[in-house]
């Protein structure tokens, strides 16, 4: 994984799994100071509109309410998106924010 800026932490890799899924690899520490860099590193991926983006949180550290509102932001722009091994903190700050369901949380 490549890391997203001089002081940011977050780690990202972008793939394509053997479904022809899109898969976004977050880990680290991913907050307000490394949203801008992450979203610009996926900009060219929901350009090409897949039909699914699966963003893969098993890595993560921690997430601040930035990274939860840009998943929010992504999920409107695909037809498909998963929130796939949130720690169990992040998946009960989703699910008591009501976006469990949006973000199509899953083990």
């Amino acid at each position: 994984m490549e890391e997203l800026g001089a002081n940011a932490n977050p780690q990202v890799e972008v793939a394509t799994d053997a479904a022809g899924n899109t898969v976004v690899r977050i880990g680290g520490d991913l907050d307000i100071s490394g949203i801008e860099a992450l979203e610009a590193r996926v900009a060219p991926v929901l350009a090409r509109h897949p039909s699914k983006l699966i963003v893969d949180a098993a890595g993560l550290r921690f997430a601040d309410s930035s990274a939860i509102a840009l998943w929010v932001r992504w999920a409107t722009i695909v037809d498909d998106f998963e929130l796939r091994d949130p720690s169990p903190l992040l998946r009960r700050v989703v699910t008591a924010m009501g976006l469990g369901e949006k973000l199509a949380v899953t083990p």
